[in-house]
């Protein structure tokens, strides 16, 4: 189908064509394929001028400021010390095989870490997180604004126009951190056009993480956070062999699950 740029609730319009059995056809268009769409998202994904928003990235600049702060913000401390809390014990049920209980733990520590950033950084990191998410989307909508694109493609890019509506409004609302979470979704549906770069992505801030976990420790870890450190270096190798099979979402998830446990150790000493 032909992709135009949804302007307000046209992106309903794309989402309702690609329901139809098939794809308007248009004369004279080479069909752009899902693999030259994925190669133009990893470009918007490292832009520097774009600047996508990622979790990752917010919590660091959480525990620079609570750090500047002297351990002052109590509040974002209890957050992302409850988001540690919560982590753990989701690996916990993993391991014990309730996944299902897992997956609801692993949201509330997704939860308090949102709270603990937003506490932390402000309603203005916010509004740069939204910003960072639209100019992703504003850069791919140009590249496919009026050329040929999959289904599966507009369908998406749908998606990321919903996400960031959604994200402008429950600020409007005074919902930050509601809006922070749809901004972040956003921002990474942007990256998930490439499963292979999110990996890869992925599987470096995991390794990233965990050395400030170990450094953050140092020689006295608690029963913890020693726990945490030896999960989350596991998670890393499975996340490097399941990449090296080219299973790249397995490699995504368990590359997140090992920075979530380093992160829970590194902000829960940040105060």
């Amino acid at each position: 189908m032909t992709y135009r740029r949804p302007i307000l609730l046209l992106a309903m319009l794309v989402l309702g064509a690609c329901e139809q059995p098939t794809a308007p056809v248009v004369k004279g268009l080479e069909l752009l394929s899902d693999a030259a769409v994925a190669n133009f998202a990893e470009q918007v994904s490292e832009s520097s001028d774009v600047r996508l928003p990622s979790l990752h990235g917010l919590l660091r600049a959480a525990r620079k400021a609570i750090r500047a702060s002297d351990g002052g913000n109590k509040q974002a401390i209890r957050h992302f010390r409850r988001a540690r809390h919560f982590t753990s014990a989701a690996e916990d049920s993993t391991e014990a095989g309730n996944e299902e209980a897992a997956k609801k733990l692993r949201r509330r520590s997704y939860g308090h870490n949102l709270h603990g950033v937003v506490a932390a950084l402000g309603t203005e990191a916010v509004e740069r997180a939204i910003a960072g998410s639209e100019a992703g989307l504003t850069r791919l909508q140009g590249h496919l604004d009026g050329r040929e694109v999959s289904e599966g493609v507009a369908r998406r890019l749908a998606k990321v126009v919903e996400a960031v509506g959604k994200a402008q409004e429950k600020l409007a609302a005074g919902q930050p951190v509601v809006a922070l979470h749809h901004a972040l979704d956003a921002a990474q549906r942007i990256r998930h056009f490439s499963p292979r770069y999110i990996a890869r992505k992925q599987i470096g801030r995991a390794r990233e993480v965990i050395k400030q976990a170990v450094a953050a420790v140092g020689d006295a870890p608690t029963e913890e956070e020693a726990k945490s450190i030896r999960r989350a270096r596991r998670l890393l190798g499975t996340a490097q062999e399941e990449f090296k099979a080219h299973r790249y979402n397995r490699a995504r998830s368990a590359a997140q699950r090992s920075a979530r446990l380093s992160w829970g150790v590194v902000n829960g000493r940040a105060g």
